[in-house]
């Protein structure tokens, strides 16, 4: 009898192994959503109208220091193609596609491409005094021009609602595309071949944002 009961137990729990484990399954939290290359982020919204403010339409011209304070106008770089890259030092995604934009910068300067990396650190955290940017330029050094940007520029620019952030810029000073977030550099390349085997286009008015625009590229 007693070898009967504990056969008839073990079944039962054989039996009500699954069960317990579904249970328990259940009771696990559900794993995380994969994150996306580019994180569109809280201001998901306003990408395609900001996007769309931009492309095909001159790229808004300025002046700003570099950190030897020289002077650096856009508009000195018409006839190149040319990458606005807006970023700040504590921002975990620039941080990631910094140096696939400085392979970039050395496989394509020498065909016509520039890149400008426009440093946010005094508008996004002023509080730093410019010793995150210290730090970041020691872990990564940046070849290609760094430009320092004021609240003026991020104005010209729709206030930047993502960082990073980058316009690529034709040779004709056109906005081609907006790159909303952080993008691998693989992506940047094929982008940026076109436009250095196209000639230069019809130079836009200086600071005019009327021209019409061309045919926005697909995101």
């Amino acid at each position: 009898m007693v070898r009967r009961a504990r056969g008839r137990n073990r079944a039962v729990a054989t039996t009500f192994r699954p069960v317990a484990a579904l249970l328990a399954a259940a009771l696990l939290p559900a794993p995380p959503p994969a994150i996306p290359a580019a994180t569109p982020g809280p201001h998901a919204g306003l990408r395609r109208p900001y996007i769309d403010q931009f492309t095909g339409r001159p790229a808004p011209l300025f002046t700003l220091r570099d950190l030897k304070g020289g002077t650096v106008r856009l508009a000195s770089y018409r006839g190149r193609v040319v990458i606005l890259n807006f970023w700040y030092s504590t921002c975990i995604p620039c941080r990631k596609e910094t140096p696939d934009l400085i392979s970039l910068h050395q496989a394509y300067k020498d065909q016509g491409l520039a890149i400008l990396g426009i440093n946010l650190d005094a508008v996004m955290i002023p509080q730093a005094g410019g010793r995150e940017l210290e730090k970041f330029l020691k872990a990564f050094p940046i070849p290609y021009p760094i430009l320092i940007a004021d609240q003026a520029v991020v104005d010209q620019y729709g206030g930047l609602p993502v960082q990073p952030i980058s316009f690529l810029v034709d040779r004709g000073g056109l906005v081609e595309r907006v790159f909303w977030g952080a993008f691998d550099g693989s992506v940047y390349e094929r982008a940026v071949v076109p436009l250095l085997a196209r000639p230069s286009e019809r130079p836009a008015a200086p600071g005019s944002v009327s021209a019409p625009p061309r045919p926005r590229p697909a995101p």
